[in-house]
């Protein structure tokens, strides 16, 4: 049987000597110390110093040699040869996701070699290695899927952002390992976790839910690969995990009335800003699928249809329905209202602000001129107009302080219609 070609060339790149002699010899000094606190014994120190050896190299260094693998190949311009050769999206998915990574799992054995020796509660070890190494995959995956998203789609071929990565996964993770490793990991065993009113145990549920979160980070893997590799896509597993994501969440959300249309709802609105800010949005595109729609070529259309579009419309049956009932948002409070219609409304008007900006000549700053104006928006405009006593022209930047649904949506309306206009004449302007 051959190796996946991608992966036996990342082992060629990831493996040499110094490494194959460094990381033990360097790990051994450590254990060492750590050997001599102990009392010239595998103690608490030597298991410490092993788990926290192991999350940094695992996540730290992981993460950043997963992003890297696709980020150097455009650093080094040698992407189009990739791209020009016979494997496919998946082959070369796994190859870089697992081959670049190849030294940290051996350092990573190494610790967890050592962590299973020093440890005193071996109950908890196989959580903590089930935990570990999960969790290790899947920030090493999701560093692959920044990466592929800052140089093959946005061009870049720094990894700055990889880095934040690494480090907010560590900074969140390593307090939750270090409780599943301590004395008291027992004491999850009691614990239940309510989902749709069935009652789960909380550790086999976090088992479950962090292998679909490892399953998405594949298939968002092996999605953007094809894109990527200039492979033609249909938004498929875009909808599915938009269908997938409000399900799992509502059943974790309060026990309170259309609890799951407010999560989807929310949900919606988030992974529309997610879509958009990570799509082409390239005018031409839209372009031809103006096209396609007219010519009811409705494959290519669906290949051109944008992410955010399918997000955005699947959060309008969901705001129809919360607009139905009574007092639904009642338990929030009081400081705005909550109207479900004019929510997706400043969605849109926020999308289309994003694509103003993005239309004109400086496009890298289109995000950061979008959170600008929305900051201006939804906070320092109608905090001016409070503190004047204007409460109209408050809710008129802002409809959520209107009084009523109607003038919300009115207000909502025009303010998405204006920017619709603005943003379609510069698109004309590129086109």
């Amino acid at each position: 049987m051959s190796l996946n070609p991608e992966f036996q060339r990342q082992l060629y790149l990831e493996y040499s000597p110094a490494r194959l002699l460094g990381i033990p010899l360097t790990l051994g000094m450590i254990f060492t110390l750590s050997y001599l606190i102990d009392g010239h014994q595998l103690g608490p120190a030597t298991a410490k110093a092993a788990l926290v050896l192991f999350l940094l190299i695992s996540l730290l260094w992981g993460c950043r040699q997963a992003g890297d693998s696709i980020v150097d190949e455009f650093r080094e311009q040698t992407w189009d040869t990739q791209r020009l050769s016979a494997l496919g999206a998946w082959e070369m998915s796994w190859g870089k996701w697992l081959g670049s990574t190849v030294m940290v799992w051996y350092g990573s054995a190494i610790c967890l070699l050592v962590y299973a020796m020093a440890n005193d509660y071996p109950a908890a070890l196989p959580s903590l290695l089930f935990f570990g190494i999960v969790t290790a995959l899947l920030m090493q995956g999701s560093g692959l899927l920044l990466g592929m998203l800052l140089s093959a789609q946005h061009g870049q071929v720094k990894n700055t952002g990889i880095y934040l990565l690494a480090v907010l996964a560590f900074i969140y993770v390593a307090p939750w390992l270090m409780n599943i490793a301590s004395s008291e990991a027992h004491w999850s065993q009691a614990l239940k976790t309510n989902w749709y009113g069935f009652s789960f145990d909380a550790l086999s549920f976090q088992q479950a839910s962090l292998l679909l979160a490892l399953f998405w980070c594949a298939v968002g893997n092996y999605r953007l690969m094809m894109q990527s590799l200039g492979m033609r896509t249909q938004p498929v597993a875009w909808l599915a995990f938009n269908l997938f994501l409000p399900l799992y969440l509502g059943g974790l959300a309060p026990d309170v009335d259309h609890a799951l249309a407010m999560v989807a709802l929310l949900v919606y609105a988030a992974l529309t800003y997610i879509g958009i800010s990570l799509e082409n949005n390239d005018a031409m595109r839209l372009k031809r699928l103006l096209n396609y729609f007219q010519h009811s070529v409705w494959q290519r259309a669906a290949e051109e249809t944008p992410m955010w579009w399918i997000s955005l419309l699947l959060s309008v049956p969901f705001a129809l329905a919360l607009s139905m009932s009574d007092d639904t948002f009642g338990w929030l409070g009081r400081v705005f209202h909550v109207y479900p219609l004019s929510i997706v409304l400043l969605v849109l008007r926020d999308c289309a602000l994003y694509l103003y900006f993005f239309y004109g000549k400086q496009q890298q700053r289109a995000l950061m001129l979008t959170l600008l104006s929305a900051a201006m928006l939804y906070g320092v405009l109608p905090g001016i107009f409070t503190g004047l006593g204007l409460q109209g022209l408050a809710a008129l930047f802002f409809p959520l302080w209107a009084d009523s649904p109607t003038t919300a949506l009115v207000f909502s309306l025009l303010q998405t219609g204006l920017i619709l206009v603005m943003s379609y004449r510069r698109w004309r302007e590129r086109i």
